[in-house]
């Protein structure tokens, strides 16, 4: 018989990545609109620096607290059920959103959304990571990345389309992500249980029957005879060797690079202005699509490169780029945007890790709880820069701003190089 982990890939994968990466899209989306959105509400709804601050934070709060919730739920009753519905609540929190009277209000359906955005990645990524070949783990892991980033250029162009539309258009920008989140919910609705999941769960049956009906007729469990009946295993093994030294690594690389792309990208048309670079706008378009680009060719290096070497010096090149835009504040406007462009790009190809390298990280039965972790230690990193960056660059500059940046690169950098495991083509425990 095939190993379930060595069979070719098919129809269903493919069917499985496009699904996932649907979901990525709308995720990618709903977080990059607010940039727009938040420049074009901050006169309507009378906006102050704090609401401005909290509004933009609020999505990544909501994620925080998710996540602490994300990973024993998804462990505990399987990926399929938050895989499957959670786009359809996304898509009710999306219209909640354009329906805002108030600033009030608008916080509390960027907290919910956030809220379904933690188990959806949680889910998302332990289900695409468990289906797939070893061989293509990290290239379809890498399209859900790509996926993300596609939404996230996405949200900006439509924002920038749209925000000559007069004072609703930030409505009409906020109630674009509802489009994505709704098609993203009808491709995943077939979609059934992880049978890696069920194996663990000691429901062997269940797991044979998925296979064989969605892979394929003669392919086994990976080493099935081996596995056993995983009732409840505990969340502090997370914080015991030798997991502890994997969550550590798994929490400083993911925070160290979500916070700048999201203190400085949910402010970004903002934080060009302040670098004298008009309104803004122009600059911050050229940064997403060359975020962008940077995703795109992710999936033809991801197996190509050792997962350390990319992580490390992903980390050292964006520290160095952030510490030239420190130090020559006279630049050339274009000079100015092709560093920022720059520093976009190598987030983007490094950034594909996020979504490749946890999941490596961690066994099968408690995958979903690592990626919670990691996922809530990061989320609560950006949303406290998030929502404080407004402030720093009123009081002491753009400049203190991307200091903080750099200096969170470094330490990244030591602590990666230090203790991040290689784990390229290793397979799941």
């Amino acid at each position: 018989m095939t190993p379930f982990e060595n069979v070719p890939v098919g129809r269903f994968h493919r069917r499985l990545v496009i699904s996932a990466g649907s979901g990525q899209f709308s995720d990618g989306f709903s977080i990059g609109i607010i940039a727009i959105a938040l420049s074009l509400a901050k006169e309507p709804l009378g906006l102050s620096g704090w609401w401005m601050g909290a509004l933009g934070a609020s999505t990544l709060f909501g994620l925080f607290f998710g996540s602490l919730i994300a990973g024993s739920i998804t462990d505990r009753y399987g990926r399929r059920p938050m895989f499957n519905w959670g786009m359809l609540l996304f898509t009710i929190i999306a219209v909640m959103q354009y329906l805002s009277p108030s600033a009030q209000v608008l916080f509390a359906a960027r907290f919910l959304l956030g809220v379904i955005l933690a188990c959806d990645y949680v889910a998302c990524k332990a289900m695409v990571t468990e289906y797939s070949p070893s061989r293509n783990r990290g290239v379809n892991l890498s399209i859900l990345a790509l996926s993300w980033t596609s939404g996230y250029l996405c949200s900006f162009i439509a924002g920038y389309v749209v925000r000559s539309g007069g004072p609703e258009a930030w409505r009409l920008a906020l109630l674009a992500s509802a489009a994505p989140s709704f098609i993203a919910f009808l491709l995943r609705c077939r979609i059934p249980e992880s049978p890696l999941w069920l194996a663990h769960k000691g429901r062997m049956e269940e797991a044979r029957g998925v296979v064989s009906k969605y892979i394929g007729p003669g392919i086994s469990l990976p080493a099935v005879d081996q596995f056993h009946v995983v009732v409840s295993q505990s969340a502090a093994r997370l914080f015991k060797p030798p997991l502890l030294k994997n969550l550590v690594v798994g929490c400083v690389f993911y925070a160290s690079q979500v916070i700048p792309l999201f203190a400085l990208g949910t402010y970004l048309p903002i934080v060009m202005a302040n670098l004298g670079l008009g309104d803004g706008y122009t600059g911050a378009l050229v940064y997403n699509i060359l975020f962008w680009l940077g995703a795109l060719i992710g999936p033809f290096i991801i197996d190509r490169m050792p997962r350390r070497k990319l992580l490390v010096g992903g980390f050292v090149v964006m520290a160095t780029l952030l510490a030239i835009l420190i130090g020559w504040r006279a630049a050339p406007a274009l000079v100015t945007v092709s560093l920022f462009a720059a520093f976009a790009f190598v987030l983007s190809v490094a950034g594909i890790l996020q979504f490749v390298y946890p999941p490596e990280l961690f066994p099968t039965e408690l995958r979903a709880r690592g990626l919670g972790a990691t996922l809530a230690f990061s989320r609560f990193g950006t949303a406290s820069s998030t929502f404080v960056l407004p402030a720093v660059v009123e009081g002491y500059g753009v400049s203190a701003a991307l200091g903080f940046c750099m200096v969170v690169m470094i330490f990244a950098a030591v602590v990666c190089y230090a203790w991040a495991p290689e784990t390229l083509r290793k397979p799941l425990e």
